[in-house]
């Protein structure tokens, strides 16, 4: 039986989730407004986190027109819905060519309306109170899409497209929650022993919050987007709740190796795959890992201090080997870096979790076997002694 001195080396990165580009085609011929559409054949309702729209999803269009700076709404919370190949709505709305523009504004699904403030003219949203339970509460926000309407000039517009070409309106959508993948993976030093997993949560999580936009906060960029920045930056208030996540809370549930069906367990362990690449002096990109939080939708949130309480963290327990020691440690999320090594002192990866960002977390597990060796003390050679017998 061995006994072992080990420690958890964290590291986090995170990838910013862009906004599909839709491509333009009109739903219908007679100048109706149309909206963008994908290519694919879907039939299924879009899994929470992803950013593919397939057969089914909705979202709900708000826009107005203007002339000579007077504005009138055209949309209010009107439901655009795809069904595989177009998109379309109820009751057409028509252009009109005496407008010089028009601007359009959006949520999806078209039920987030429900509740809310959304104002038609300026974009301002305030969304009713959304609860995260992991596999829900993608909300997407759509950038402010101006069309303006081509007035002949020989310099083109910084807008999207001409609205007098009568082409579908693309409209560009971002994530507004964030998503994370949690990932465990034992060193090398572990080679040959298994490391088995008993518990893992996230604790302290922020789990319900409101989504509002100001009227001034379509200011964001992002490369590839055809137009001057109109991006939503979005923003969450009234966070609340203490609500510790698990592997089964993930879009994609992840359960324990005896049976797949239930949760990880002290009897339905997960074994941790070894990460040959790892390397404390010379961090790399991981080799290997075992998935423990496969696409978790959660609220951004700024992460508390280390060590605090309330703040946000990683628990988790384990055994190593034959050694009968269940081993239970801490992450807190404060901690974690964007360098793959035993320094936890590198730069820090985040203060949170932010919308459109999908984070994944990194937890190493290294131990090192307590060994022995031994000598034995030669005899301790003493002065004779002496008597003598007459």
């Amino acid at each position: 039986m061995k006994r072992y001195i080990f420690f958890i080396a964290a590291a986090l990165l995170a990838a910013v989730s862009c906004g599909k580009i839709y491509d333009a085609t009109p739903v219908n011929t007679d100048r109706a407004i149309g909206f963008g559409s994908w290519t694919e054949q879907m039939t299924k309702a879009r899994t929470q986190g992803s950013s593919t729209f397939v057969s089914g999803d909705d979202f709900a269009v708000y826009g107005y027109k203007e002339a000579s700076s007077t504005k009138t709404t055209v949309f209010d919370g009107v439901a655009v819905t795809y069904n595989g190949t177009n998109w379309d709505y109820d009751n057409h709305v028509y252009w009109d060519a005496s407008s010089d523009s028009y601007t359009f504004y959006g949520v999806s699904p078209a039920s987030a309306k429900t509740g809310a403030t959304i104002t038609a003219q300026t974009g301002a949203i305030s969304l009713a109170s959304i609860t995260f339970e992991g596999d829900n509460g993608d909300v997407l926000i759509a950038d402010k899409t101006v069309v303006l309407k081509d007035d002949g000039d020989a310099t083109p517009e910084t807008a999207l497209t001409y609205f007098n070409s009568y082409g579908a309106v693309h409209i560009y959508f971002n994530h507004a929650a964030s998503l994370v993948d949690i990932k465990v993976k034992k060193s090398p030093n572990l080679n040959g022993i298994d490391v088995k997993l008993q518990s893992i949560s996230l604790d302290n999580m922020k789990d319900a919050g409101v989504l509002s936009i100001a009227t001034g906060d379509y200011t964001g960029s992002a490369t590839g987007r055809p137009y001057i920045p109109n991006i939503a930056i979005a923003s969450w208030t009234s966070p609340t709740g203490t609500h510790s996540y698990f592997p089964a809370d993930g879009v994609t549930p992840v359960k324990g190796d005896v049976d797949n069906t239930a949760a990880i367990s002290s009897t339905n362990q997960k074994t941790i795959s070894e990460d040959t690449s790892f390397d404390p002096a010379n961090p790399v990109t991981p080799a290997a890992s075992t998935t423990l939080f496969d696409n978790l939708v959660v609220m951004p949130q700024t992460f508390g201090a280390s060590g605090d309480s309330g703040s946000q963290k990683i628990s988790l327990s384990y055994t190593i080997g034959d050694d009968p020691t269940v081993y239970a440690r801490e992450a807190y999320l404060a901690d974690f870096d964007s360098t793959d090594d035993a320094d936890q002192e590198d730069t820090k990866a985040d203060t949170g979790f932010q919308p459109g960002k999908h984070y994944i977390l990194y937890l190493t597990i290294d131990a090192h076997a307590i060994s022995f060796t031994a000598t034995i003390a030669p005899w301790a050679d003493v002065t004779g002694y002496h008597y003598i017998i007459n």
